[in-house]
């Protein structure tokens, strides 16, 4: 149990560190040559807090972000071929990419279905609230050139997490302090004579010479 305690200190301990002040979990993940970058509401809207989508060319070229509702955004990409979030790997802080599709995507950031979008050169961010699920989010280059050497953040930003770990951190450390004080109360009973009970030397001295 003690080992237990000082396991789930730990955890908490170091989630808090992670998470930091502010609480944010961040998940990235680089590709040379994707194409374009998708977000599904399965990631995207997976958490009650907003999440900022960022995006960062490592050639310098431009970059486009947008999200819109997911029906919309599945017509508008049809089977080009992009890279999709599928999920996130925590502790790694990783986000696994799927390819999928074929074939260039045209130049979609003139379609009028995007509720939100962002440009810029070499980097851009899109701060998605969760207000109007299902929605996905995509990343393209802003044109109809695909995306190369292109790094995805996906941020998520919660106060109330850095307290729920200092509290998991703060639980563990009391499981492992009752524990190693009852074992060393049981080691201290184990050490004492048996009630109504004489040590070796007691005996010793209550033997009658012959």
């Amino acid at each position: 149990m003690a080992f237990l305690g000082i396991a789930v200190a730990v955890l908490g301990a170091w989630t808090a560190l992670r998470l930091g002040p502010s609480g944010e979990a961040q998940f990235s993940a680089t590709e040379t040559a994707p194409g374009a970058f998708v977000v599904g509401p399965g990631v995207l809207n997976s958490v009650d807090v907003p999440v900022r989508v960022t995006a960062t060319r490592s050639d310098g070229g431009a970059i486009w972000v947008a999200a819109a509702a997911s029906s919309d955004a599945r017509a508008v990409l049809a089977t080009s071929a992009v890279s999709t979030v599928r999920g996130v790997h925590y502790p790694a802080e990783a986000l696994d990419l799927r390819p999928s599709g074929a074939g260039a995507l045209p130049d979609i950031s003139k379609a009028d279905v995007w509720r939100l979008s962002a440009r810029g050169g070499s980097s851009a961010e899109l701060v998605v609230d969760q207000g109007n699920g299902p929605e996905t989010a995509v990343v393209t280059s802003g044109d109809a050139s695909a995306l190369t050497n292109v790094t995805m953040t996906l941020t998520w930003a919660n106060s109330s997490w850095l307290a729920e770990a200092l509290v998991v951190a703060l639980i563990g450390l009391i499981i492992a302090a009752f524990a190693f004080s009852d074992l060393w109360h049981g080691r201290l009973r184990q050490g004492r004579p048996t009630a109504g009970g004489t040590d070796a030397s007691e005996s010793a001295s209550l033997e009658v010479p012959a």
